[in-house]
């Protein structure tokens, strides 16, 4: 089949997926970080400076494994954030493969005032000046920083994010489900993974909890609120959301910090005719009954470690589901293992449409893309297509 062919069923099959038309089959859908360039023997540190070498060592794995679809295949930064700031958040571990974040806590406790009576002011001369002090000592260093810090991201999210997609899309077929202009962050992911770390976020909850919604209104006003008044196109690639708290939030913490904000945004983006693609990190099955609140399929849920089958009983009518495979099962089981599970999966999950087939996690680590991974995704397809 002529790969432009090819990318015209496998969209043409995801548009009546997300539409609850019963598809031919059931489309497999990709959250990749680097890990497919580890499975050609390559570290990404080795190679990222290399365009052309970093895609070709991203995407070579579709030559043996179907997929359909891409939610996620790129790296957001390079190792030239951590050889010149003193402190990054993100940077690759020593396999030269493995993002790693670092969790940081800039802001401090008793400093919430300030945060909420100047937002922007308090970053600049608190924050920033904390974090990065050199900056403000060294005009040289600032100037050369600040210059590796925007070529960086433009790199990575411009110039490598356009070569993976189109390679994706003209060598195998495979569109992009979401796209990353259209990424809502919550107030309090914000708070969470850019001012008070996981710690001080879930002490202040306890201790501050005041002082904590208050700094969520403030977010909202200064931060989410102007991010999210383009115009959104109402047809895919996506929105999509990856929150990073609600798993370690009780129900009654959810519902009253979390939630408001939560539906705000998600209602916003399916008044545009638009879904949101969210990344159900870690358990929320306390809170799956919110989403039956929203309009009917303007979300596409991606279970993570709750029971998929639970999910898909509460929600699978009213949202499009995604999950499937555990990495826990990729790693230590066989294909041979994994093929009643996967035909459980597609038989309970996929008659009617509103179903996408993937694994529950992303695929980041070194072996994480093994033969395992590319038979389950294979007979995932095989298997539904014959239904």
């Amino acid at each position: 089949m002529e790969n432009n062919a090819l990318l015209e069923q496998k969209r043409s099959n995801l548009i009546k997926t997300l539409n609850r038309e019963e598809p031919d089959y059931v489309p497999n859908l990709i959250t990749a970080s680097c890990a497919t360039v580890a499975w050609t023997g390559q570290k990404v540190t080795d190679i990222i400076d290399d365009p052309e070498a970093y895609v070709k060592a991203l995407t070579d794995v579709f030559g043996e494994m179907w997929a359909d679809g891409n939610i996620f295949m790129a790296t957001l930064f390079t190792p030239k954030r951590s050889e010149i700031f003193e402190t990054v958040q993100n940077k690759f571990g020593p396999d030269g493969v493995t993002p790693e974040h670092i969790q940081a806590s800039p802001m401090k406790p008793d400093e919430y005032d300030q945060f909420n009576s100047d937002f922007r002011g308090f970053i600049t001369n608190v924050l920033l000046p904390r974090m990065y002090p050199r900056l403000y000592t060294d005009r040289e260093y600032a100037k050369k920083a600040l210059k590796v810090y925007a070529e960086d991201g433009f790199y990575c999210m411009a110039q490598l994010t356009a070569l993976t997609t189109k390679t994706l899309e003209e060598k195998y077929g495979i569109t992009d489900v979401v796209t990353f202009a259209d990424n809502w962050e919550h107030p309090m992911d914000s708070l969470f993974d850019r001012f008070r770390g996981f710690r001080g976020t879930l002490t202040d909850l306890r201790r501050h909890p005041d002082d904590v919604k208050a700094a969520l209104e403030t977010i909202w006003q200064n931060k989410t609120l102007p991010a999210i008044q383009k115009p959104l196109s109402g047809h895919m690639p996506y929105a999509c959301q990856m929150p990073h708290i609600p798993a370690y939030l009780s129900p009654k913490q959810f519902d009253e910090l979390y939630w408001p904000y939560e539906k705000k945004l998600i209602e916003r983006v399916a008044n545009a005719g638009h879904k949101t693609y969210i990344m159900l990190e870690g358990h929320w099955n306390r809170v799956w009954e919110h989403f039956l609140e929203l309009p009917k399929d303007c979300c596409i849920l991606h279970v993570d470690d709750d029971d998929l089958f639970e999910a898909y009983k509460v929600l699978g009518r009213h949202q499009i589901i995604m999950g499937g495979i555990k990495m826990s099962d990729i790693r230590s089981g066989t294909i041979d293992t994994l093929k009643d599970k996967i035909k459980r999966i597609i038989d309970t999950c996929a008659p009617g449409g509103g179903f996408m087939f993937s694994s529950d996690k992303a695929w980041i680590a070194p072996g994480d893309v093994n033969q395992v991974l590319i038979d389950a995704f294979n007979f995932a397809h095989e298997y539904s297509s014959k239904r």
